[in-house]
């Protein structure tokens, strides 16, 4: 296990904040833009979250939330003022640790995207660790006030290096009937149409419950809305990535793909 080298640092800031502009954005319902800054001294946390980082990187983050943005972010979750959000209608330091769980979801995503297999662990923490490593100030332009939260990378180190992001499949993709030979006749096939879906989440369900289904009836799904969405081609994972807007029409933005071996499998 090695430091990790600027340039990757660099990379995982990013990823987490283009992760805090989409989630946000996707909130309220508006373009917000975040953008990282310098920070010299740790911010008085009335919410402080621990991120434990394993696999391709490993190493330790905090997430720290004065009382007045806690305030704010469980406001724009909530969809109540920051003064309701304070009062007892609402628990304001859980509904922004529930939105920073949706943005460490989405940032981890992205990350295995970019390093390999890794896992973000977020723990409520009371005291922070030792004051190490680079504290950045996140900033969310928001209406007349901006958000912003700080992000501190107490240690973060590479463990190895994985050029194709792992997707998570329930099916294990078969191998293929065929193999193409070098420089192969891959030309011939590209005219051919495949059935592309969508997939949100799976469930087993009783025949019991199949049959008592009624409009109304709402089926829970095993996905949480942060987790990323399946592509499939012909029953088989081929990416995954998140649920977008097109022109009023449903769209994923692929933030995982599979290998090019793992894509010839789904051909007929």
């Amino acid at each position: 296990m090695s430091d990790i080298a600027p340039e990757q640092t660099s990379l995982l800031i990013q990823h987490f904040v283009e992760a805090t502009s989409s989630v946000l954005s996707q909130i309220a319902g508006t373009s917000l833009q975040a953008q990282p800054g310098a920070l010299d001294q740790p911010t008085d946390a009335a919410t402080l979250i621990q991120i434990e980082i394993s696999g391709a990187l490993e190493g330790l983050c905090e997430i720290a939330i004065s009382a007045a943005m806690t305030a704010q972010f469980a406001a724009l979750l909530t969809g109540e003022t920051a003064e309701a959000a304070e009062g007892v209608s609402t628990d304001p330091r859980a509904a922004a640790a529930e939105l920073m769980q949706q943005i460490c979801g989405n940032a981890s995503d992205r990350l295995r995207h970019a390093f390999g297999p890794l896992e973000l662990k977020l723990h409520a923490a009371v005291e922070r660790e030792q004051s190490t490593g680079s504290r950045l100030l996140i900033m969310i332009p928001h209406e007349k006030d901006a958000l912003e939260f700080e992000l501190h990378i107490v240690r973060l180190a590479t463990v190895q290096q994985n050029d194709s992001p792992h997707l998570p499949d329930p099916q294990s993709t078969p191998t293929p009937a065929f193999a193409l030979p070098a420089g192969g006749n891959l030309d011939l096939l590209l005219d051919i149409e495949l059935n592309a879906s969508l997939r949100f989440g799976t469930r087993q369900m009783i025949l019991k419950d199949i049959i008592e289904l009624c409009s109304g009836s709402v089926v829970e799904l095993d996905r949480r809305v942060q987790d990323p969405v399946d592509l499939l081609i012909d029953g088989k994972v081929i990416a995954q990535g998140e649920v977008v807007i097109v022109e009023g029409n449903y769209g994923l933005r692929i933030l995982q793909v599979a290998t090019p071996g793992e894509k010839v499998a789904c051909l007929p």
